[in-house]
């Protein structure tokens, strides 16, 4: 019995506490050496009746967290800082390499698992765990 407690507390904390908001998938790059930035990813389902607007991030072991979106103009390929992403009921969204994704600033030293708090317009929270993504 206390192995499948323990495998069902694992399975939930790598999941969003937030009713009807789901996080998957929610991985972070190793830092390279002599830095403290580095990006996370994960997809973001919205299993509530509404729509949701992610406006950040948090974390008890990073400076910063920042939204971004990959650019491309005119075979140049840049970073933008993004304000929100609205996901609507029953949607997904994917923070991968080369689309949206998380900048992350200031991390003294990368633990694992790495909690980070997803903020949205209406003042809901949801608790992820990102699991170091080897570079």
């Amino acid at each position: 019995m206390l192995p499948r407690l323990i495998c069902l507390a694992l399975l939930l904390s790598a999941c969003a506490e937030a009713p009807g908001i789901e996080v998957q998938e929610a991985r972070i790059r190793d830092l390279l050496p002599g830095r403290d930035t580095t990006a996370g990813y994960f997809t973001l389902r919205n299993n509530t009746g509404k729509p949701l607007t992610l406006v950040g991030a948090s974390s008890p072991h990073a400076r910063l967290i920042e939204m971004h979106i990959t650019v491309t103009n005119n075979d140049r390929v840049s970073m933008r800082r993004s304000e929100q992403h609205i996901i609507a009921p029953g949607q997904r969204l994917r923070f991968e390499p080369g689309g949206p994704h998380l900048m992350i600033f200031g991390v003294a030293k990368l633990i694992d698992p790495f909690p980070v708090t997803l903020l949205f317009a209406d003042g809901e929270q949801a608790e992820a765990s990102f699991s170091k993504l080897l570079n």
